[in-house]
């Protein structure tokens, strides 16, 4: 017989991994903004070519773990929540690259972040509108 613990941690894990190719994303994508800020050598040498794909690589880690995230993780909880990379990608510019954070800005990442919150949180259970109309025919 399984645990309480056991079970909480078996549903949180697809979570995490989902985070983790969030993360991933956000890195891979800085990432791929820093290296092609720093060209000044030309594109085709080998310093830019390594980190070109270090970049990538990380990105595809991302995919890689979204992939695995999707096994367990509904598609409709799962997608609204990587617009956490424009949350991530916010910052990470500002703290790397010195982009300006405005108040449209901010005012956009919080309703970004708002709208996932909206679209996660569990509602009580009620008949959807597509149950009900199935249930008519």
């Amino acid at each position: 017989m399984k645990s309480i613990s056991q079970s909480s941690n078996v549903k949180i894990i697809p979570y995490i991994i989902l985070f983790v190719s969030i993360l991933f994303s956000i890195s891979g994508q800085l990432l791929m903004k820093h290296t092609m800020s720093h060209t000044n050598e030309g594109l085709f040498n080998w310093v830019f070519i390594q980190k070109l794909v270090l970049a990538i690589s990380i990105y595809c880690l991302g995919v890689v773990n979204w992939i695995l995230a999707l096994r367990s993780v509904k598609l409709s909880i799962a997608y609204p929540l990587t617009s956490l990379n424009y949350v991530g990608i916010f910052f990470g510019s500002y703290y790397f690259f010195n982009e300006e954070i405005t108040l449209t800005r901010i005012a956009g990442v919080i309703t970004i972040f708002l709208g996932v919150l909206l679209v996660v949180i569990p509602l009580k259970k009620s008949t959807s509108m597509y149950s009900k109309s199935h249930q008519e025919d």
